[in-house]
């Protein structure tokens, strides 16, 4: 019996693991990535351990995470306008 289907065939099941495979390894790692927040918190935690003051550190974190997000083409919110 023939098919019509174009996606028979060997070539075809081999495209279609692959795209499966990948579609797993992608599901994976996003899985394993810890939130924002909870990436925020680590962050803010290990600069203690090893400077101390929570204040500094809290504002060093969060400086460290604009500037991440700038350089990936996020949006900064302004609290005051330009001058």
């Amino acid at each position: 019996m023939t098919s019509n289907n174009r996606l028979s065939g060997k070539p075809a099941r081999a495209a279609m693991a692959a795209a499966l495979l990948l579609c797993t390894v992608f599901t994976t790692a996003q899985a394993q990535q810890p939130s924002d927040q909870e990436r925020r918190q680590k962050m803010i935690e290990e600069c203690e351990q090893n400077f101390g003051s929570e204040i500094d550190c809290i504002r060093e974190v969060d400086t460290e995470l604009r500037a991440e997000a700038l350089q990936a083409g996020g949006r900064v919110i302004h609290l005051r306008p330009a001058r």
